[in-house]
């Protein structure tokens, strides 16, 4: 990917400022490309889909009840709309 480097020569802060929301959203849809979009996910997808640093938290759902798919000789699938009404299920409020 080739780098740009733009400078502007401008007292016009509210294209300095145009420029700085550009810059943030460049990186806004860096980040959502980077996330998994397949409607069957591994552990280590629904990881970094929830933001996770490991599988951990997925293998402790897993064993509380988290639906999966196993296939022999492959990885442990999770269907991304189990993943989410499972977890919408676990909702509770807090006082």
């Amino acid at each position: 990917m080739a780098k740009v480097t733009i400078t502007l020569d401008t007292e016009d802060m509210q294209l300095t400022e145009d420029f700085k929301n550009l810059g943030q959203l460049m990186t806004m849809i860096k980040t959502a490309t980077n996330i998994p979009t397949a409607p069957y996910m591994t552990k280590s997808e629904v990881a970094k889909f929830m933001n996770l640093k490991s599988v951990t938290p997925v293998d402790k759902w897993i064993k509380k009840g988290l639906p999966v798919v196993k296939i022999e000789g492959m990885n442990t699938l999770i269907k991304r709309q189990t993943l989410i009404d499972w977890l919408a299920s676990h909702e509770v409020s807090e006082a």
